[in-house]
């Protein structure tokens, strides 16, 4: 996903609330660990997130995917003690894989990208038997943050700056 630059630092800024959904999306991952052996992380962002997948399943090779090279670049400097941890510059609407992965987390990404619905299939069927695809967006694009982000996107002066731009959305479960 072009386009767009993400800086690290504000990103991090609400780390905590951030991870939130991260965490829970992880606790729900049933598989026995010792058949985990390659993970994925699609738009794993800074990277420490990431990490909770290195620390969960140490034998595995761990690789997070994101599309901005500031992000990777962040993430390779402050995970570079957790074993096992790669990261690679990559688009998550064309991500592939050389073989099936055991484990394929994305949380809080797919809602970027327009028709991420049409993706799934694919996702999944880059997960080995008996793995595990752990996908969730964020479902608050009807919060008053958001109403009014759009209402302003319309307006002007701001109307000229966003037009035709991907607005975040998801679907019901």
């Amino acid at each position: 996903m072009g386009g767009m630059a993400w800086d690290p630092s504000d990103y991090l800024t609400y780390a905590d609330e951030r991870g939130r959904p991260y965490v829970e999306l992880l606790a729900r991952i049933a598989v026995e660990p010792e058949r985990v052996r390659r993970v994925v992380d699609l738009g794993c962002g800074p990277g420490n997130l990431t990490t909770l997948l290195g620390r969960r399943w140490p034998d595995a090779a761990v690789v997070g995917v994101d599309s901005s090279p500031e992000m990777l670049d962040r993430a390779r400097r402050d995970q570079a003690d957790v074993p096992g941890l790669s990261f690679a510059l990559g688009d998550v609407r064309t991500w592939t894989t050389p073989a099936p992965v055991d484990v394929l987390v994305s949380n809080a990404t797919y809602q970027w990208v327009p028709g991420h619905l049409d993706l799934l299939p694919g996702l999944l069927a880059r997960v080995a038997p008996g793995g595990v695809l752990a996908f969730s967006v964020p479902g608050n694009f009807d919060e008053p943050s958001h109403v009014l982000r759009r209402e302003l996107a319309a307006e002007a002066p701001y109307v000229v700056h966003t037009a035709g731009v991907a607005d975040p959305a998801a679907h019901d479960a």
